[in-house]
């Protein structure tokens, strides 16, 4: 009898829990359309997928069509995938004339995930050239500015969601320089533009990811990336920084090492943030990130200088 009490009991606590936990969620997910930007791959291809899943419409931004196909493949006719680069103006408003027509009448956009990304050179911040920076910017930073101004109206009218996708790197500058001011540029940006929505209903989020394993990280590629710059650079900067290619492969290995496999951790934040009926502004994800990377941030400067010095 004792054993049933507490199994009893032990039910009706997590029948309550659940109950609490789903009164905190909003509902009809089926009536609520999501615009997500950048899924080829990675987390966008991913969330995509999951949202679909969970009965959302979803509008998935590709930049190429074998993203498209892949998607199309694997997910219901809820999901319709869209070409679009977020780094070209027309691209955007092409996007948005898709969107609006597959909208119902007077229906909005419940959701804006700003996932798209690239990691950019990743050389020291002197063989980086003005290109390596505006390359980066075009899309970490700009495309999610002109991706959101194209569809704010929408988010507005569904009294939806905003989500960013920044980076621990956005509290803590690490190398690669381009990105990391991009990030930084990141969490001013989702700060401001929470404060001007604050009193039209409208939440901006920020995700905060440590080192996940994504198809971002390509070290073929981004090795050569590095040694075209340090084949530029002259003799005096070679010595300055030695074999430069040699210690960003190393860089890559440990990367990899301590890149985290669970990118579901990720989309969980990103599903939180869009069901959540008071979602986080920030979202820190990632034992780098939660224990590591943002808990240096808040050390004196002299420390993390010393112990993130290029070597």
């Amino acid at each position: 009898m004792i054993k049933l009490g507490i199994a009893a009991a032990l039910y009706a606590i997590h029948f309550i829990a659940d109950r609490t936990i789903r009164s905190f969620r909003v509902g009809g997910y089926n009536r609520k359309y999501v615009f997500i930007t950048g899924c080829d791959s990675g987390f966008g291809r991913d969330l995509a997928i999951r949202l679909d899943q969970m009965g959302f419409n979803v509008f998935a931004g590709c930049l190429r069509d074998d993203g498209k196909d892949y998607l199309k493949r694997h997910c219901s006719d809820r999901l319709t995938p869209i070409t679009h680069d977020v780094s070209r103006a027309e691209s955007n408003k092409a996007a948005l004339d898709v969107v609006q027509r597959a909208l119902p009448p007077n229906t909005g956009l419940w959701g804006l995930v700003n996932n798209a990304g690239i990691a950019g050179n990743m050389s020291p911040s002197e063989l980086c050239t003005r290109e390596d920076y505006q390359r980066v910017f075009e899309v970490n930073m700009l495309g999610t500015v002109d991706t959101t101004n194209t569809f704010l109206p929408l988010i507005r009218q569904a009294k939806g969601r905003v989500i960013n996708m920044g980076s621990a790197s956005g509290r803590l500058a690490v190398p690669p320089a381009p990105d990391g001011i991009a990030k930084y540029g990141m969490e001013a940006y989702t700060d401001i533009l929470r404060r001007e929505l604050y009193s039209r209903n409208v939440s901006v989020v920020l995700i905060e990811p440590g080192m996940f394993l994504t198809g971002i990280v390509q070290t073929e590629a981004l090795t050569e990336g590095v040694r075209s710059r340090y084949d530029r650079a002259t003799q005096e900067v070679k010595d300055t920084y030695g074999d430069v290619v040699g210690k960003f492969q190393k860089m890559c290995q440990l990367m990899i090492k301590l890149s985290s496999p669970n990118t579901h951790k990720v989309i969980d934040a990103y599903v939180h943030g869009l069901t959540s009926r008071f979602p986080r502004t920030r979202y820190v994800v990632g034992v780098d990130s939660r224990f590591i990377l943002i808990p240096l941030s808040y050390l004196p400067t002299c420390f993390t200088d010393w112990l993130l010095q290029y070597r």
